[in-house]
């Protein structure tokens, strides 16, 4: 019996081969039925791909779908740039030429390349970013820093590059730097470092020497059992366990030497021999600054912050003063009047009230003196108590628009208002009975030569390290700028971190424009013995107009290739 014959012979044999024909034959037929189902156009079969014109259409006819990859127009002139360009070989103008169509095109196309994608291809050069034909600056710059007149209390310097200061001081450099500041030399750039009868040099002219001679200051009181004098903390009222209150007599000997101190610099200040100083205290800070320096062609106090306490004391003492931060009082006239002339009905009751109120006051004051008891152990009776309350409101105590100037023949009184004044010294605390801190950056009579902290080493940020150094303490003004001007000899680029006493940011916002301000060269020339170089002496005698997109005060200074920029946080 043949195998393929009988009802009970098995299935033929199949191979795998048909059985995968036979799949694509049935996949390609149902596609067909799909394609047949939607409303496009069927060509009829050809024999030749490319048949001739001839040729009919068979098949219905549906409605015809939009090219939804068709180019428009203006693509099709940037295909054509396209291919005109592809001949030539591809250049940075050639690309710039495609990316940004000239203004002299059609409205359509100066659109798309303005807010199309092209106008975001930015080249920055310089500090500037170039946006097609606009440049819009990225990061200001300055040529130089300007000064900032706020203390500081610490800074850092970073740099990618190994600094040429070192932490540890040779004998030479210590002695040299030390002499180099007291003697007022110039570090280097002056003709006394080169003494001798036949010029020789006889100090040390490294580059640490002369940072050593650039970390000096001047200070009164000094007294180390007490820990940092600088900065003050208003907020430290308690002493710490084990703190013994000091003698006495030895607060009296501890302000008497501190009287003749700030006499003396007050002396140098008058003669234009020291051009500025500081008084820190626990309660505010003052400045103090020489005819000529910052513009101002008289010498002059900044007082910063103050109470209504402070100011009332100054005001018996007859010390007029300016409140450049606040309104003048022509100001504050008209704005009582305009509130008398909207309230007017209540306001004529409630003066009724208050002259009777006064009437009252005023014989029971009278009566109270005649009995010779003092009417200050009666604070409502107190007929300026209506225009303390409005004080009070205003909320300007210990604030930065509380600053006080005082200029001119008002000095000396101030002088003598701090020495007599027994809110300038600590009644409490850790530093109850210490003066406050006397700062200066030249010599005076009972200063004490004090060294700046410095710290050297290497600090990982963002996965890079970086050479740092540190330096702590008492930093004047015109330090930061030496010490910049100093490392920018040997790297010409870093970063500069400060941290600011914050009472004394105020001093940085204070700006002084006068009429009748005397040429600068004059005012330089005048400050010529107070033993500061002559850019120093350029630098502080100059008035820091504000720049427009810089703040007057900086934390952070970013130095590259004699370019500065810098921010307050």
């Amino acid at each position: 019996m043949s195998p393929g014959g009988g009802v009970g012979s098995p299935a033929p044999w199949v191979r795998p081969s048909d059985v995968m024909r036979s799949r694509l034959k049935a996949r390609k037929k149902l596609l067909q039925a799909r394609i047949s189902a939607t409303p496009l156009q069927v060509l009829a079969p050809s024999s030749s791909p490319f048949g001739s014109s001839s040729s009919a259409c068979v098949g219905t006819v549906g409605v015809k779908r939009r090219n939804p990859f068709k180019s428009s127009p203006n693509k099709k002139q940037c295909q054509q740039l396209h291919s005109a360009s592809a001949e030539d070989d591809t250049t940075d103008a050639t690309l710039f030429q495609l990316l940004n169509p000239p203004l002299s095109s059609t409205a359509s196309t100066s659109t798309t390349a303005t807010h199309g994608p092209t106008s975001f291809t930015n080249l920055i050069k310089g500090g500037e970013v170039v946006v097609g034909e606009s440049k819009t600056p990225e990061t200001p710059w300055a040529d130089h820093l300007p000064l900032d007149w706020c203390l500081k209390s610490r800074l850092r310097f970073k740099c990618n590059k190994p600094l040429p200061w070192k932490h540890n001081f040779k004998t030479s450099e210590e002695a040299s730097g030390t002499t180099g500041f007291v003697r007022c030399l110039a570090g280097g750039l002056d003709e006394g470092y080169a003494g001798g009868e036949g010029g020789e040099r006889t100090l040390d002219t490294s580059a640490n020497a002369q940072f050593y001679q650039r970390c000096l200051v001047w200070q009164h009181p000094a007294l180390p059992w007490l820990g940092p004098l600088f900065p003050r903390h208003p907020h430290r009222r308690t002493a710490p366990p084990g703190t013994v209150a000091p003698h006495p007599k030895m607060v009296e000997a501890l302000h008497a030497e501190w009287s003749e101190s700030l006499r003396s610099l007050h002396q140098l200040l008058r003669v234009r021999q020291c051009p500025f100083f500081y008084v820190c205290g626990s309660a505010f800070t003052v400045l103090f600054r020489a005819a000529g320096v910052a513009g101002i062609s008289q010498a002059h106090a900044l007082i910063t912050p103050t109470t209504r306490g402070l100011r009332e004391a100054m005001r018996a003492e007859d010390i007029e003063f300016k409140m450049p931060f606040h309104n003048t009082e022509k100001e504050e006239a008209e704005e009582e009047e305009e509130e008398a002339d909207v309230k007017k009905e209540k306001d004529e009751e409630a003066e009724d009230d208050d002259e009777e109120e006064e009437e009252g006051k005023g014989g029971a004051t009278s009566w109270l003196e005649d009995l010779g008891v003092e009417t200050s152990q009666f604070p409502n009776l107190n007929p300026n108590r209506a225009k303390v309350e409005r004080e009070k409101l205003r909320n300007i105590d210990s604030r930065p628009s509380s600053l006080v100037y005082v200029e001119g023949m008002e000095m000396q009184a101030l002088i003598n208002f701090l020495i007599n004044s027994k809110s300038c010294v600590p009644i409490t605390g850790e530093l109850a009975g210490v003066p406050p801190t006397l700062l200066a950056p030249v010599a005076f009579q009972g200063a004490t030569l004090r060294p700046l902290k410095v710290k050297g080493g290497l600090v990982r940020q963002g996965g890079a390290t970086y050479h740092s150094m540190e330096v702590s303490g008492p930093v004047l003004p015109h330090t930061v700028h030496q010490l910049a001007a100093l490392l920018y000899q040997a790297v010409d680029s870093f970063s500069l971190s400060l941290c600011p006493v914050v009472s004394s940011l105020p001093f940085a916002l204070h700006t002084h424009r006068e009429s009748t301000t005397a040429p600068q060269a004059f005012a330089q020339e005048g400050l010529v013995d107070c033993g500061l170089d002559a850019t120093t002496r350029q630098l502080l005698c100059a008035p820091t107009p504000p720049h427009p997109r810089l703040p007057p005060t900086y934390r952070e200074v970013t130095c590259e290739a004699g370019k500065y920029t810098w921010s307050d946080q």
